[in-house]
């Protein structure tokens, strides 16, 4: 008898501890939705699931970058051909306000392909910034600020 009573004690305390515990989702500081946006941001595009990230595209989606801007179906043409391993952000910084806006700026250090052009791991700055449309965070606009550096010609040796 002891022992039932025991265990059925032990059980309403961990389901009053469990039901007076405040949610895990009501309070979750925007930084921590905003740094999480972004590294499952990253991770699609390392595991090129357009499928995902096109869900989580916002309408009136645009990027801009080294060649110009893109619209959400260009973006999407791009990322279908873009290769990436690896990557590494730095310097991450998350602003919101608090309702339906998260912007994140950071660096991110990444061997990548775009546009059949291999582009040096060195770190870029990039802007990624998030809206809430009906309760959802959606992807809504996209700055990758790496620039490509033109080849210096090689030398033949000959004179002009």
């Amino acid at each position: 008898m002891k022992k039932y009573f025991s265990i059925y004690g032990f059980s309403v305390l961990l389901l009053s501890f469990v039901l007076l515990m405040p949610s895990c989702t009501e309070d979750i500081p925007e930084t921590s939705t905003g740094e999480g946006l972004v590294f499952q941001l990253w991770d699609a595009f390392r595991n090129q699931d357009l499928e995902g990230i096109k869900t989580n595209m916002a309408p009136g989606f645009q990027s801009v970058h080294y060649f110009g801007a893109n619209n959400m179906d260009e973006e999407l043409e791009l990322l279908r051909g873009i290769a990436i391993a690896e990557y590494e952000i730095s310097d991450l910084k998350i602003t919101s306000n608090e309702e339906d806006l998260i912007i994140a700026t950071y660096f991110v250090s990444v061997a990548e392909t775009i546009n059949g052009e291999r582009l040096s791991k060195e770190p870029a700055a990039r802007m990624t910034i998030f809206v809430k449309d009906d309760g959802v965070w959606k992807w809504v606009a996209h700055a990758n600020l790496k620039t490509i550096k033109a080849e210096e010609p090689e030398e033949t040796g000959e004179e002009n």
